[in-house]
């Protein structure tokens, strides 16, 4: 078999060179089989100070700890395993004025809140 027929059978035989595998190869581009898919509100993100994994008695002082981290309009998200309430209100007790808290997902097994350090007055 001459050169140019051995290139001419792979650039016909689907492109990869296998001789028909079925992976398209070369039919379409790659970007065409691949689906991007952001990951959905319930789920923890890199960043996230995800505090599931710690002894409950260690949680609030790692939270406490980046909240005081903050400048005003700086803001994390917390990661729990439950709805936080009872740090809310811990939270608004010692930073009064300071506080903004919104739910990116209210569980069953994550809750995300978007704590963040407001300006105050």
């Amino acid at each position: 078999m001459s050169e140019t027929t051995t290139q001419e059978s792979t650039q016909t035989s689907g492109g990869c060179g296998c001789g028909g595998c079925g992976c398209g190869g070369g039919q379409a581009s790659a970007s065409e089989g691949l689906q991007i898919v952001a990951p959905g509100p319930e789920q923890v993100q890199v960043g996230d100070l995800d505090v599931r994994g710690l002894p409950r008695e260690e949680r609030h002082a790692k939270i406490f700890g980046a909240f005081g981290e903050l400048a005003p309009g700086e803001s994390f998200v917390l990661a729990n395993d439950h709805d936080p309430v009872p740090l809310r209100a811990k939270l608004e007790t010692v930073h009064l004025g300071e506080l903004g808290w919104e739910y990116l997902a209210q569980g069953p097994e994550v809750w995300r809140v978007q704590i963040s350090k407001v300006t105050c007055c």
